[in-house]
């Protein structure tokens, strides 16, 4: 088990949780979905089990916190400092410097570069990069991690037809290759993630809900394909 909560609440202030009564576990080498309204606590929830939030109040039982990595929202995202992608892919996990202490382009790096056709985006810089582009460094940057568990925030919304269908294969490379889990944000299941889910989740109204245990009707935009 790679995480536990129980009783879980989140949010930035302690006397106003956003989510409260969280209760799930993540297991190895499985897919898992949140789901939910714009501003429902979705990113909230990703921040504290990666450990960018602090906890409100509960459990919350962690296997390894450096054992995940996290793909944010490449449009949240606002990246002016010179850096060219390469950097950017190489910089260490724990923080930006030094570069030379960073991410070695190994075997499994040059695989990821060649299945998502970064190799000529390399040498540009990442304040250059369209929203497409800097959503496959990011995705990438965090497969190069070989973390048990990617947390993915909508990772498809900012790549076209051609790249969503290109990473949904790389992901689920990864998967296979490292038996690890992938923990999805998504509007739409089948739009992220065409193989299914062992788990859904919503977040509604600051509550949390497990779908496919049938804790709350599922809508037809939740689908996760399994029909």
């Amino acid at each position: 088990m790679l995480i536990h909560a129980e009783n879980l609440s989140v949010g930035y202030t302690q006397n106003k949780p956003v989510v409260q009564e969280i209760h799930f576990h993540i297991e190895e080498g499985k897919n898992y979905a949140l789901t939910g309204g714009n501003g429902s606590g979705k990113t909230t929830l990703f921040k504290t089990l990666t450990g960018l939030l602090p906890k409100l109040q509960g459990t919350l039982t962690v296997q390894n916190k450096w054992s995940f990595s996290y793909v944010p929202q490449s449009k949240k995202l606002q990246l002016h400092f010179p850096l060219s992608v390469r950097e950017v892919l190489s910089m260490p996990y724990k923080g930006f410097l030094p570069f030379s202490k960073g991410i070695t382009e190994s075997s499994w790096w040059e695989e990821l570069i060649s299945l998502s056709e970064l190799l000529p985006l390399l040498p540009k810089q990442i304040a250059e990069c369209s929203g497409g582009e800097l959503q496959r460094v990011l995705i990438v940057r965090a497969l190069l991690s070989k973390a048990k568990l990617v947390f993915l925030d909508e990772p498809m919304d900012a790549l076209d037809h051609g790249a969503r269908g290109n990473f949904q294969n790389i992901l689920n490379l990864y998967k296979s290759r490292w038996n690890a889990s992938l923990f999805f944000i998504t509007h739409n299941l089948n739009y992220d993630w065409k193989d299914g889910f062992a788990e859904v989740f919503e977040i509604d109204q600051g509550k949390f809900y497990h779908l496919s245990k049938g804790e709350k009707p599922i809508n037809c935009e939740h689908n996760d394909g399994s029909d």
